[in-house]
């Protein structure tokens, strides 16, 4: 089933820190490497990223026995306001899979509103899902320090 774009999958969130601190833990590799496990139970292999506009990036994980790799390029890097990527895995067609993550202070928390464009009908709900799991386990790797 194709992608409906006008359709995309919305998480919105208050994490316990700050703008800088919520952001920041999305280009961090040690951060990213503690997040992108946790969800799945997964086994960080390498993370390499350049945190630049234009960049690529690939998240490495073992599950399963099987190795996972999370790649996508950086399209816009707004500190601490707005971080825009592509993103897919590896051997699978990303097609207009584009991630869009708003940053805006909430007192002494931040409210983060994700949105992803270009996911396929049939993988909404566990992509919804899977999105609600990170954002949960970057705001635990945030309060780890």
């Amino acid at each position: 089933m194709a992608a409906d774009p006008s359709d995309p999958v919305r998480v919105y969130c208050n994490i316990k820190a700050s703008p800088e601190q919520v952001f920041d833990a999305w280009l961090n590799p040690k951060k990213i490497a503690k997040w992108m496990t946790a969800p799945a139970g997964d086994k960080s292999i390498k993370v390499q990223t350049e945190a630049l506009p234009g960049t690529s990036f690939s998240f490495v994980n073992l599950r399963d026995g099987a190795l996972i790799n999370h790649i996508g390029e950086y399209i816009e890097i707004r500190r601490p306001h707005r971080l825009v990527f592509t993103w897919g895995i590896e051997g699978h067609p990303m097609g207009a899979s584009r991630v869009a993550i708003d940053f805006e202070p909430n007192d002494a928390q931040t409210l983060l509103t994700l949105t992803h464009r270009g996911v396929d009908q049939e993988y909404k709900e566990r992509t919804q899902h899977g999105w609600e799991t990170i954002i949960g386990a970057v705001e635990a790797s945030i309060l780890q320090k």
